[in-house]
């Protein structure tokens, strides 16, 4: 009679263990940030006008922008291409030009159900114009979400990076 009930407390010690861990966890995940953005910055040696007409139409986005060809890369679907000044879609993936005025670029960029905001800042004197390429998520408060946005800025950075290089060559270059 005296073992029966030590499995009864060890099973009910396993059980609230497990519990007070998960809530452990779910507190901890809770004080990462639920925004969150990535950002890179380029000097480029054009006029702000020149830069925003190269941003702007998301027609020529595939000749610089590294992101997006990643994207549409690694999508499984063949699925055709669809581009126009202000859309790219294949399959359930696509860019969106939300708002465009002298100095910024709003996007919006969709996949999979899961949706986050691109920003273009452009500044410009004496024929130079600094791009700031922003992008912003917003973080749902499930642990594995709230990891994995942990690593956003290594992932996407040298992307982002890498693209913004390519628009400065493209511009610079005059094609």
């Amino acid at each position: 009679m005296g073992i029966v009930p030590k499995k009864k407390f060890s099973l009910r010690l396993v059980i609230a263990s497990i519990v007070i861990f998960s809530i452990v966890i779910l507190f901890l995940f809770a004080l990462f940030p639920s925004d969150i953005s990535v950002t890179r910055m380029l000097r480029i040696n054009k006029p702000r006008t020149d830069v925003r007409k190269k941003i702007v139409d998301l027609r020529e986005w595939n000749n610089w922008n590294e992101l997006l060809q990643e994207a549409l890369g690694n999508m499984k679907i063949y699925a055709p291409i669809t581009t126009d000044s202000i859309h790219i879609r294949k399959g359930s993936f696509a860019v969106e030009l939300l708002n465009s005025v002298p100095d910024s670029l709003f996007t919006l960029w969709q996949h999979d159900g899961k949706s986050f905001k691109g920003n273009f800042i452009m500044t410009g004197m004496n024929g130079q114009t600094v791009v700031e390429w922003t992008l912003l998520f917003h973080i749902k408060w499930y642990p594995w979400d709230k990891l994995a946005s942990m690593f956003y800025d290594k992932q996407l950075g040298p992307v982002m990076e890498k693209s913004l290089i390519n628009l400065r060559n493209e511009l610079e270059r005059g094609t």
